[in-house]
């Protein structure tokens, strides 16, 4: 098949949706489901197969983060590849200004050196950054985290999130 699951939002008990998540897990792809409003005929469909084991989404990184650590460090190099362009592109604005934001500096070599499947934790962190205050890097995190790009798992360890 095309892909590597399914992902059913909304859809009757006997719908085409419903059909497309019997011939996914006839094929042993994933299937995922966003459950709905129990008094709705279009989440019954949904709500059905989660009871019958589809794995519940209530947000992107329930799906991602069951995709296989290949496909998720494709998606971690493509992104990369994304921001560094962006970088690139915002490098001769930092020039003119004589200086690149120290935040938005440290912000990206964390991105480098944190990885998707491997937590680090912050005191790892803060020896792997010499020179750069606890607080500096809990600054960076967050607004790594505000935007989606980290995230903070138990015991302050950290990861690349896609």
């Amino acid at each position: 098949g095309l892909s590597l699951g399914v992902l059913i939002i909304e859809g009757a008990q006997h719908s085409g949706s419903a059909i497309t998540a019997k011939l996914a897990m006839d094929q042993g792809r994933e299937v995922f489901a966003v459950p709905g409003n129990i008094t709705s005929k279009m989440s019954w469909g949904p709500n059905l197969l989660i009871k019958q084991g589809a794995k519940l989404v209530q947000e992107w990184s329930d799906v991602t983060n069951e995709l296989p650590v290949a496909v998720r460090r494709e998606l971690v190099s493509r992104a990369q590849q994304k921001v560094l362009m962006e970088g690139i592109a915002e490098q001769p604005a930092a020039a003119q200004n004589g200086s690149e934001e120290p935040v938005k500096a440290l912000a990206r070599k964390l991105l480098n050196v944190l990885q998707v499947d491997v937590p680090q934790q912050l005191e790892s962190l803060v020896e792997t950054f010499e020179g750069v205050s606890s607080s500096e890097l809990i600054g960076a995190l967050f607004d790594l985290e505000m935007s989606g790009l980290v995230r903070q798992l138990p015991g302050k360890n950290f990861i690349k999130v896609w």
